[in-house]
């Protein structure tokens, strides 16, 4: 059986996190008509200098991205890039539920629990706080892989990331994806890395060998109402 979607809110921890993990079906939704909110929580990418030197606001690049991908909607907060821990599971937990309460989406995407990102757990647990049966009108919700952060967590012991869900995609849709990442700059990487154009069309093309179609993205389907 098959459920429409309408209305999707997608929760990332970082901006390219919506992108790696569910950019072409972004874009195809978008294309088919559905209404995408964004929900980003950390602006910047501070992790990346012990002396608060160099930090880049990554707003503009969030904005240029969903743009691309026909993201209509576009929250992004000022939490701390790989602070999240610091913030309190029950303060995340309530910026999701608020946003759930005012999009009111059928349909949630978040990052996997298997994401060797601690911040992008503390994201997949908000999710599915917000989400939950019976407090609300989501419907069905998926957790995407993001490349080098969801390969990298069987390693350190965390749940494999098992997809049961997968979306078929047309090159336009990849190409989309790829043209989104370019928006973030130097996130979008040099070849072998995982976060480089060729890998990432890698994947693509991997997902899309999986259920005999040329390029697919794969979920983990964790609940849906018919």
């Amino acid at each position: 059986m098959h459920r429409t979607i309408r209305r999707l809110l997608v929760v990332a921890a970082h901006g390219d996190d919506e992108t790696l993990g569910a950019g072409g079906t972004l874009a195809k939704l978008a294309d088919d008509g559905v209404r995408i909110s964004l929900c980003v929580l950390c602006d910047d990418d501070g992790s990346r200098s012990e002396t608060g030197q160099g930090v880049t606001n990554r707003v503009p690049a969030i904005e240029a991205a969903a743009k691309i991908l026909g993201i209509e909607r576009l929250a992004v907060h000022e939490y701390g890039d790989n602070r999240l821990d610091t913030v309190g599971q029950l303060e995340l937990n309530r910026v999701f539920e608020r946003e759930v309460r005012e999009f009111e989406p059928d349909t949630v995407f978040a990052p996997s629990l298997s994401d060797l990102s601690l911040d992008h757990q503390l994201v997949s647990r908000a999710a599915r706080v917000a989400g939950r049966a019976g407090r609300g009108p989501v419907r069905e919700i998926r957790c995407f892989e993001v490349r080098s952060a969801t390969d990298s967590g069987e390693a350190a012991g965390l749940p494999v990331f098992r997809p049961n869900c997968w979306q078929p995609l047309a090159e336009s849709h990849l190409e989309r994806k790829l043209e989104a990442l370019r928006a973030y700059g130097d996130e979008l990487q040099q070849w072998p890395s995982p976060r480089s154009e060729r890998g990432v069309r890698a994947l693509a093309e991997y997902r899309g060998s999986q259920v005999s179609t040329a390029y697919a993205e794969a979920f983990e389907l964790l609940r849906v109402v018919l």
